[in-house]
């Protein structure tokens, strides 16, 4: 039982440490290509409606890791 949770603890910090990185790399990138894009243009809507305006996870981001990380822990 211990080993589980030991197994959890672990997928979710590195779930949570690789979900950051990404998501910080992907909002620059974004970032760069939205002032890039003239205005009025479909390409600078969808940057603009898919990129939001923060780089630091949410609420909803930690459930998505705790999730993933609790799949992880009952198929490894």
């Amino acid at each position: 039982m211990l080993s589980v949770i030991w197994k959890f603890i672990l997928f979710y910090i590195f779930v949570s440490i690789a979900l950051a990185f990404y998501k910080r790399i992907y909002y620059s990138i974004s970032k760069k290509l939205i002032t890039k894009t003239t205005e009025g243009t479909k390409l600078h809507w969808a940057l603009n409606l898919f990129v939001k305006d923060g780089k630091k996870l949410d609420s909803d981001d930690y459930f998505l890791v705790s999730t993933f990380a609790a799949i992880c822990t009952i198929y490894l």
